[in-house]
């Protein structure tokens, strides 16, 4: 049994939103920015455990042949509410942690995105959306690590873990190019398994 589609849309998307929304907003957001953050990440968690539940699965069209597809099976189960779990009390604990003189709005966001763009990742069934949601994931967690960036120090460790994801990175790349050279047919993951093997 397959949950509703909608809850596979919207699951990523209330973080992305949020976040996006916080991001933009900056020192504006500052004093609802850890409210507005918490809450979010609460809505998260509860559509998280709804799609553990349910098991949802969600299509549309991205361009001839190429579909965004989303579905939430046994192991993205577990991924997705510890996914939201871990947001929730990230945001929870930061917002006794950041002073009022801070860019809240900016951290708030970028924490949504980041666990917006991971809930992608982990529920992605084709290609277009894994690599999307890794790469979304991979700015925002450089944006997180030099939050501070006016310290050098905080600088030098944010270029370090780009520096280090984009060479570890390399082999999902690859891995992507050789299931691209077999054309679109082959881009969901049932596909790239039955063809396993060929040659």
């Amino acid at each position: 049994m397959t949950g509703p589609a909608w809850l596979a849309w919207l699951l990523p998307a209330v973080p992305l939103a949020g976040g996006a929304g916080l991001a933009m907003a900056g020192m504006r957001a500052n004093r609802v920015a850890p409210v507005a953050g918490a809450a979010t990440a609460a809505v998260t968690l509860a559509l998280a455990c709804a799609a553990a539940a349910l098991r949802p699965a969600g299509s549309a069209p991205l361009l001839a042949g190429i579909a965004v597809t989303f579905r939430v099976d046994g192991l993205s189960a577990v991924m997705v509410v510890t996914v939201a779990v871990v947001t929730l009390a990230v945001l929870v604990f930061a917002a006794g942690e950041f002073g009022p003189g801070e860019n809240r709005g900016r951290f708030f966001g970028l924490m949504l995105l980041f666990a917006g763009a991971m809930l992608v990742t982990v529920t992605a069934a084709t290609l277009p959306p894994l690599l999307m949601g890794w790469e979304a994931m991979g700015a925002a967690s450089y944006a997180l690590i030099g939050y501070w960036w006016r310290e050098p120090r905080r600088v030098r460790a944010a270029n370090t873990a780009f520096l280090t994801t984009r060479a570890a990175d390399l082999g999902l790349y690859v891995a992507a190019g050789a299931a691209m050279a077999g054309g679109p047919g082959a881009w969901p993951w049932p596909a790239l398994r039955t063809r396993r093997g060929r040659g």
